[in-house]
Order: C-alpha cells, then sequence, then structure tokens
C-alpha cells in the first residue's frame, strides 16, 4: 500500500510523479518521485492545462509537493475524512510541479493502454 503525497488516500498503486525538490537538488538533481492517486493526478492535470491557456500568474508561496517557493496554481481534491467521507480541499502547485503531473499523466495513460491491450 502507498500513500498520495497530496490527499493521503491508501491505495496500492500511486502514479509516479518526478518532483524537483530545491532542498535536495545536489542529492538528487534528477528529482525524487511522489505518488499521487488518479484523482489528485487527474485534479492536478486539469488545472496544468487550464494554467497552460491563462494569463494568470498565481500566488506567491510554498508547493505543496516539492517545497518550492514559487507561483502556485490552486489545485481542487478531495481528502478522506471519518467524519465527512470525502472533504474538498485546495492544495498549491508550482509550475513545474504541474509540468510534471501532464509528463506523468501521459505515461499513466500510455501505461493503462498498454495492460488493457495485454489482457485482450
Amino acid at each position: 500500500m502507498a500513500d498520495c503525497d497530496l490527499c493521503g488516500v491508501s491505495i496500492p498503486t500511486v502514479v509516479p510523479v518526478r518532483a524537483f525538490m530545491p532542498r535536495f537538488e545536489h542529492s538528487y538533481p534528477e528529482g525524487i518521485w511522489k505518488g499521487l492517486c488518479e484523482q489528485c493526478l487527474k485534479a492536478a492535470k486539469e488545472t496544468a492545462d487550464r494554467t497552460a491557456t491563462s494569463s494568470s500568474c498565481g500566488t506567491a508561496g510554498k508547493c505543496d509537493l516539492c517545497g518550492a517557493i514559487a507561483q502556485l496554481q490552486p489545485v481542487e481534491i478531495s481528502r478522506p475524512s471519518f467524519s465527512k467521507g470525502q472533504e474538498e480541499d485546495t492544495v498549491m502547485l508550482c509550475k513545474k510541479c504541474l509540468a510534471s503531473v501532464q509528463e506523468a499523466d501521459k505515461n499513466w495513460q500510455k501505461q493503462k493502454a498498454e495492460e488493457h491491450h495485454d489482457h485482450h
């Protein structure tokens, strides 16, 4: 089991997303892997697609995925809650992480398509 790095849900398989964490840039210059559930991946990809066509520069702050201080975009996610089932929440991601999310989504969709063809 693995936990989503954005919402905390525990699932058997998370989607690997490369994050470039500033505090580990010398130790891991190629980035480190974070895991996102499919719902968080979809929400982040929608935000990335929306910001690609928008002129919004975002809000300054600390990225919730990589920890970089940068211009951030809000991503609406659902967190699991024992009392309410699901709680809507907003996490803030930098453009570098949103670009990594787009790449991860493309790879994930390709992998799912290949697995679908292998089963038939």
